[in-house]
């Protein structure tokens, strides 16, 4: 879908599993770094979603798979059910989300993303996607280290050329 290596943000899909859990990890601190200085507000690059939206968004892409996963280790195969994710930004109001606690979910979500993996790759699960068929956890993995990496990428784009009112 996205190309391989992604068109757009360059992500290899043949990344280690241990390289993308180590990119997931890193997600808090990258993207601190890169909303240095921004309030959260800043738009462009023809995106719909301001900077901070983009945060909220890896934060509540990233628990929910965590509970897809946890759920995995309990009872697998998992049925995933695809959610859109425009309309959660509207029910979870993003726009109205400070910049601190969009972070501050950020790092929660990664931290109960990461015990997830372990337990679901440890229980030996597989989710059931009604698109892509059956997922093993590293393909969710490389999926999610994928997600994590693009909107970072998104959100340095918006960053580097604003939109001026």
């Amino acid at each position: 879908m996205y190309g391989d290596p992604c068109r757009e943000c360059g992500y290899a899909w043949s990344i280690e599993p241990a390289d993308a859990i180590a990119l997931i990890a890193a997600t808090p601190e990258r993207l601190a770094a890169v909303l240095d200085g921004d309030d959260g507000t800043t738009r462009g690059a023809g995106l719909d979603w301001s900077t901070g939206a983009y945060a909220c968004h890896v934060a509540d892409n990233l628990r929910i798979w965590a509970e897809r996963l946890a759920g995995s280790a309990c009872r697998s195969p998992v049925v995933v059910v695809p959610y859109d994710a425009d309309v959660l930004a509207r029910a979870r109001r993003y726009e109205s989300i400070g910049i601190d606690a969009a972070l501050w979910s950020v790092a929660r979500a990664t931290a109960d993303w990461s015990e997830a993996v372990e337990r679901a790759a440890n229980a030996g699960s597989t989710l059931l996607h009604p698109e892509r068929g059956e997922l093993q956890v590293i393909d969710v993995v490389r999926t999610n280290a994928h997600d994590a990496h693009h909107h970072a990428w998104d959100i340095g784009r918006i960053l580097a050329a604003p939109s001026r009112p």
